[in-house]
């Protein structure tokens, strides 16, 4: 709850990740995502931060970037429940974040980018 009012938040997705198609989640990730985040190591942050090994990071830890409030805030690493729920609707879960965009509302294609987030790491985050 914020000031009184329920935020929305999907369901849980992990389970799903085990079958989501990555390919799907990388030509999603280029049409959607590439514009404003880069997607290998080494690369400084676009509009967004760099999201290479994202899954399992701390949350507003990219250098050099600079983060809202509320995700400097909001402790932790980025876990795929917290990603599902950050993506579903940045604004609408996170009121304060700056990444004003729609979101992905569609559960296969957010189960699916974030199963490609995942491979973007030396070391990926194993499913449960």
């Amino acid at each position: 709850m914020a000031h009184g009012v329920a935020l929305p938040k999907p369901g849980p997705i992990t389970e799903k990740l085990a079958v989501a198609d990555v390919e799907k989640g990388r030509i999603f990730f280029g049409t959607n995502c590439d514009g404003c985040h880069n997607n290998e190591p080494g690369k400084g942050g676009k509009y967004g931060p760099n999201l290479w090994q994202v899954v399992g990071r701390d949350r507003a830890s990219a250098p050099k970037f600079n983060y809202s409030k509320i995700l400097r805030d909001w402790e932790g690493v980025w876990t795929y429940e917290d990603l599902n729920t950050f993506l579903y609707g940045p604004v609408l879960t996170t009121p304060g974040v700056r990444m004003e965009t729609p979101g992905v509302p569609d559960e296969t294609e957010r189960v699916n980018l974030i199963a490609y987030l995942r491979t973007l790491s030396d070391k990926p985050i194993p499913l449960p």
